[in-house]
């Protein structure tokens, strides 16, 4: 058996949480079938522009397909693409062309799922809400399983997507409700799914006091792993943690660990370590006094705009 993993980037440096899942996935998978990646030149999801050179490389072990995408998508343009179609009336050519936007919009990479299909048992595709896994899915329904990793999104409610649901041979669910979710959506009951998980390798011992020295972190800290970004309600969490600090003034610093495409506030209590390694990652959380969960921010960030 022979199995494609379809994500829309994908690397070593990349920390995206579907790119990463997939990433994952596929080096567990590695040691029972034959496994290759297919996935778009880009290291930034905001233009998908082209970064990694084309063609085929090699990523802890694992062939790597690269595909161009045809063109950059503008944030500007899509953001009044999206607006227009989740607030107005709408016919479902501009659902396609919104897609066509949101990207990253690769033809070749599709082109390439049609052509060599029979070489491959089953395609993963993964994140429902790009271009890959949309057509992608069209491609080969009949070898198409999908992990959505969907979300209380507004673009979920899109017609397109109701319909794409249909289509996979069989879903990778990350949770109950989420599957519940989509069902409700979709009435799609009759596609199988199962909720799966991932496996972590741990490192053998966690040392708070050596991440402590080592990034300058004195003091009791809350952290946040994970894109710095608004979408993820990041601002949210920048703004309550400064009013925290001015009006209750409690001594806790904000660590943050992951790459930031939002401007992190110039604070002495607030430390942005970039993307560093998994030990350093395990030593941070084993000594923090609070996890600050990504999804409590972005769901509050949604609620209050």
């Amino acid at each position: 058996m022979k199995l494609a993993f379809v994500v829309q980037r994908y690397g070593l440096e990349i920390n995206g949480g579907a790119e990463l899942h997939c990433r994952w996935v596929a080096e567990h998978m590695k040691k029972y079938c034959p496994v290759e990646v297919l996935t778009s030149r880009a290291d930034d999801y905001i233009t998908w522009s082209n970064h990694y050179p084309e063609g085929e490389e090699a990523v802890n072990g694992i062939p790597v397909r690269r595909f161009s995408v045809s063109r950059p998508r503008s944030p500007e343009k899509f953001g009044r693409i999206q607006s227009r179609i989740l607030t107005q009336e709408h016919k479902e050519k501009e659902e396609r062309d919104w897609l066509e936007e949101e990207g990253p919009t690769s033809p070749s990479l599709i082109h390439f799922i049609e052509k060599h299909e029979p070489g491959y048992d089953f395609f993963i595709f993964f994140s429902y809400r790009y271009y890959h896994s949309y057509w992608g899915i069209h491609a080969v329904p009949h070898k198409a399983i999908l992990v959505p990793t969907a979300e209380h999104d507004p673009v979920i409610h899109l017609k397109l997507f109701k319909d794409l649901f249909r289509k996979p041979r069989a879903f990778v669910y990350n949770s109950e409700e989420e599957r519940q979710m989509i069902q409700t959506l979709s009435q799609n009951e009759n596609v199988p799914g199962l909720v799966v998980g991932v496996g972590t390798e741990l490192p053998p011992a966690a040392s708070p006091e050596r991440f402590r020295q080592k990034y300058g972190i004195q003091g009791p800290y809350m952290i946040y792993v994970g894109r710095i970004d608004e979408n993820k309600g990041c601002h949210k969490l920048f703004e309550y943690f400064l009013w925290f600090k001015e009006d209750i003034g409690i001594p806790i610093k904000l660590v943050l660990v992951g790459n930031s495409v939002l401007k992190v506030p110039a604070h002495p209590d607030v430390h942005h370590l970039g993307f560093i390694s998994e030990q350093d990652k395990f030593d941070a959380l084993s000594g923090a006094d609070l996890l600050v969960m990504p999804s409590f921010f972005e769901s509050l960030s949604r609620v209050t705009l």
